[in-house]
C-alpha cells in the first residue's frame, strides 16, 4: 500500500498444489521478492530446497473454509513438528482455527513463545473482539479500522463522516525513537510527539536488563526511554512516523511545521538503528 514504506522482504511459498493462473500472475508481478516452490514441509528435502534454515520466520496459513477445522489444525500442527524437527530454532507463526488446539503446540519440545513462536487463533480473535466490544462499545470497529489499509478521502463538509473517514485512514506503525528522547519519561515523549511532531504514540518495546523484550502500552513516569527504543504510533502513513526517528533537538526545536522535520546534518544517523515496519523483525 502507498501509505507504507518500502520494505526489502523476500517471501518464499511452499505448497503441494501448483498455483492457479490468477495467483501465478500475482507471483510474476512481484518476481523479485516472491518465489513459489511446489512441495511439502513434511518432506525434509523440500525444506532444504527452500533453505528454511536461513529464513527469519515461517508462517503456516490455515484454510478457514475447510469442512473440518480440527483436522485442519491437526495437519498444521504436524507441519510445525516437521519444521521444528528440521530446524528447531526457527521462529514459527501458525494460524489455528480452534482455540483448544493451541495446547498441543506446547508439547513440541522446541516450541518457544519467548523466541517469537506464536499461534494465532481466528475464532479466539473474533470472539475476543465481540467480548471487548461489550465492555467498550465500538472497540472492534476501531481495531478493524487500525489494521486495514485505507487512504484518506477528503470531504469538504463539516460532518461526522469527515472526521470518521479521517480516523479510518490511520493505521498502526512502528519506528525507532531518536536519541533526543533518551532519558525522558514515556509521558514526556508522548506529549512531545503529539505537540511537536503531530504523532500519537501509544506504546514502546521495552528491553529489560537480561535483554528480554516486552510491549508496554502507556507506561507511567517511572519508565525512561532507552537508546534504540521502538515506538508504536497511530498515523496516516509511514512518512509521518519518520519524524520520531529524525527529530533532533538542536535542529528542530524551533520548527513549528512538523512536515519540515527531516533528516538533519548534525548527527550521524548511520550509527542509529534502522527503521522497521514490524516490531518482531528485530527479534528474529
Amino acid at each position: 500500500h502507498k501509505d507504507r514504506d518500502d520494505v526489502n522482504v523476500e517471501i518464499v511459498f511452499l505448497h503441494n498444489i501448483s498455483p492457479n493462473l490468477e495467483l501465478e500472475a500475482l507471483f510474476k508481478r512481484h518476481f523479485t521478492q516472491v518465489e513459489f516452490y511446489q512441495g511439502s514441509v513434511l518432506n525434509p528435502h523440500d525444506l532444504a530446497r527452500v533453505k528454511i534454515e536461513s529464513a527469519d520466520a515461517c508462517l503456516i496459513l490455515a484454510n478457514k473454509y475447510c469442512a473440518d477445522p480440527d483436522a485442519e489444525d491437526a495437519s498444521n500442527i504436524m507441519r510445525v513438528i516437521s519444521i521444528k524437527n528440521y530446524h528447531p530454532k526457527i521462529r514459527i507463526i501458525t494460524q489455528m482455527l480452534q482455540y483448544h488446539n493451541k495446547a498441543h503446540l506446547l508439547n513440541i519440545p522446541s516450541w518457544n513463545w519467548k523466541e517469537g513462536d506464536d499461534a494465532i487463533c481466528l475464532a479466539e480473535l473474533k470472539l475476543g473482539f465481540i467480548a471487548q466490544s461489550c465492555l467498550a462499545q465500538g472497540l472492534s470497529t476501531m481495531l478493524a479500522n487500525l489494521f486495514s489499509m485505507r487512504s484518506f478521502i477528503k470531504i469538504e463538509e463539516d460532518t461526522w463522516q469527515k472526521y470518521y473517514l479521517e480516523g479510518v485512514s490511520n493505521e498502526m506503525y512502528t519506528e525507532y525513537l531518536s536519541s533526543a528522547f533518551v532519558g525522558l519519561s514515556f509521558p514526556t515523549v508522548c506529549e512531545l510527539c503529539f505537540v511537536k511532531l503531530k504523532l500519537l504514540m501509544i506504546a514502546i518495546e521495552y528491553k529489560s536488563a537480561n535483554r528480554e523484550s516486552r510491549i508496554l502500552i502507556n507506561p507511567g513516569n517511572h519508565l525512561k526511554i532507552q537508546e534504540g527504543t521502538l515506538g508504536f504510533f497511530i498515523a496516516s502513513d509511514a512518512k509521518e512516523v519518520k519524524r520520531a526517528f529524525f527529530y533532533c533537538k538542536a535542529c528542530h526545536d524551533d520548527i513549528t511545521d512538523p512536515k519540515r522535520i527531516k533528516k538533519c546534518g548534525c548527527k550521524r544517523l548511520e550509527d542509529e538503528q534502522p527503521s522497521t515496519l514490524s516490531p518482531q523483525k528485530k527479534q528474529r
